[in-house]
């Protein structure tokens, strides 16, 4: 039997902290949390020096790190961010690539496929996500305008083809195409998710009853209430929060949304539908 101890950590565990604690593991699984030494045979030791001992992050979103972009498109740039990330402590990570040409796509999952193969030290490369390019002008944030366009079902074919490691696609719901898009992609078991939209409320209700089940950067690239024609309409923000089984993801570095709003996020959703 494979055993693994680690010892001298402060063990977070989901209801509190263990000073000095102990965590044993047995062929990769965790048979016992104690919150003092324990004494086991023929274990391999690690001494977390005090150090908080937790479970690994999973980053459903990340564009790069250490350096690295993953849309260098290039092995040494997948490993780079792998290692970076696993060195701060997350485990699992979702390589994000952003709106760009379709032949830097092609690129930047080759480089995914190899890097996937060769990766023995860094986090877990989970799957890729696309970050458009199926998005609204009127909310492009940091997108490059000039790739920005409606979905063509010739090319998200074409897409798919290039690609088995597709997981998570972000779209803007309201533009044309969006939701035959949408259908598609959930066949192939990928998650849909809003983004970079300026869709009014009622679009993003039918959004979501056609599959689109994630916000991308809440707050961050899209629409809250706004004035049309003397009529004010809830935005992807408001519904975000009105439909309880909508998950949501943050960009949570007190930047991008300040403190007050982060907590207004964690009060509405909750822990379990915030990433």
């Amino acid at each position: 039997m494979d055993r693994i101890k680690i010892f001298n950590g402060k063990i977070i565990t989901p209801y509190r902290f263990l000073e000095r604690g102990a965590i044993i593991i047995e062929n990769g699984i965790i048979s016992c949390v104690s919150g003092e030494d324990v004494p086991v045979q023929d274990a391999v030791t690690i001494d977390a020096r005090g150090h908080y001992v937790a479970p690994g992050f999973i980053d459903i979103h990340t564009h790069g790190g250490g350096g690295f972009d993953f849309m260098d498109a290039t092995v040494e740039a997948y490993l780079g961010v792998a290692e970076t990330h696993a060195r701060y402590g997350t485990t699992s990570i979702v390589p994000t690539t952003l709106t760009c040409t379709n032949e830097e796509l092609q690129q930047s999952f080759e480089a995914f496929r190899k890097a996937k193969t060769l990766n023995h030290k860094g986090a877990d490369l989970m799957g890729i996500h696309l970050e458009g390019p199926y998005f609204s002008p009127e909310q492009k944030g940091a997108q490059d305008p000039k790739y920005i366009r409606i979905p063509s079902k010739e090319e998200y074919e074409r897409i798919f083809e290039w690609s088995d490691d597709i997981i998570r696609w972000s779209a803007a719901p309201e533009i044309e195409g969006a939701l035959d898009f949408c259908r598609y992609a959930r066949e192939k078991g990928v998650l849909m998710s809003i983004g970079h939209s300026d869709a009014i409320g009622e679009r993003v209700t039918e959004a979501f009853e056609n599959g689109f089940t994630h916000i991308t950067h809440l707050y961050s690239a899209m629409s809250g209430v706004k004035r049309i024609n003397g009529l004010r309409y809830s935005g992807v923000i408001e519904s975000a929060f009105l439909i309880d089984e909508m998950t949501v993801e943050i960009i949570a570095d007190g930047i991008h949304i300040p403190a007050d709003l982060l907590s207004l996020v964690y009060k509405i959703k909750g822990p379990s539908r915030t990433s």
